[in-house]
């Protein structure tokens, strides 16, 4: 019984986000990777927090149900069926009947079996994808989370953009798989934005952040290599979402 509820509040869902995205065709900015997802997601949103066009959920919401949840803003019935009743009815108005909806979504994607992806991308189709890392590997298939990733990859058109991280070799390698333009960042020299002289104090660390020949410094209060490749990410989009916003207000 609780499969086939599952199975309907799924579908459902699935259905309701795909009118809305029909019918407002919001930019859809993906982040995908074994970690780092949400910290990327929250630094972007944190960024546009009072920028109306731009939205995100506030939770790691990123599979067949959390992702069109995501879309549609709206919590998690979790195992009560009568908050999700409530759930889809409010789904329901929002849309067939909203008028006002974000211009701008940040979205996570989350994969834990071969097929995700392929289903995930039934419901939404990003124009930017953002790759943090792949590391460790599914029960199932060693290779699992790799396969997922590059289906996420090969499905960005041409005139979309995707951002990898250079420096790990299994997110590095999915240029392969990339018809729309690639841009990497890390601390290797080919890397298109660059990080660089990475500093550790005891109140965090800082470094310089090279863009096409703009050269910034970075703080964070946060440790780990992680974090700024993390930061640096969440740099690059919301940078994207700066120029998308400015060009705009000029039209």
């Amino acid at each position: 019984m609780k499969k086939i509820v599952k199975f309907i509040i799924e579908r459902y869902l699935k259905l309701l986000t795909r009118i809305i995205i029909g019918r407002h065709k919001p930019l859809v900015i993906a982040i995908a990777g074994s970690s780092n997802k949400t910290f990327i997601k929250d630094q972007i949103l944190e960024e546009f927090k009072n920028e109306e066009e731009v939205r995100g959920n506030p939770r790691s919401f990123n599979t067949e149900i959390g992702l069109p949840l995501a879309v549609l803003f709206l919590p998690s019935g979790y195992s009560s069926i009568f908050k999700w009743v409530d759930i889809l009815l409010a789904g329901t108005y929002i849309s067939f009947f909203k008028r006002n909806f974000p211009k701008i979504l940040v979205l996570e994607m989350g994969v834990q079996k071969k097929g995700d992806m392929r289903y995930l991308l039934s419901i939404i189709k990003p124009k930017i994808v953002v790759v943090s890392d792949i590391s460790g590997n599914f029960s199932d298939n060693k290779k699992t989370i790799d396969h997922e990733i590059a289906v996420l990859i090969r499905s960005i058109a041409l005139d979309g953009e995707i951002v990898l991280n250079i420096d790990h070799e299994r997110v590095r390698v999915l240029e392969k798989q990339a018809k729309a333009k690639v841009i990497f960042y890390g601390t290797k020299k080919e890397a298109d934005v660059k990080i660089k002289n990475i500093r550790k104090n005891f109140d965090g660390q800082s470094f310089d952040l090279d863009i096409n020949g703009k050269k910034t410094t970075q703080k964070t209060e946060l440790f780990g290599m992680h974090n700024i490749y993390a930061l640096v990410a969440a740099k690059i989009i919301s940078d994207k979402i700066n120029n998308i916003i400015k060009n705009k207000i000029r039209k």
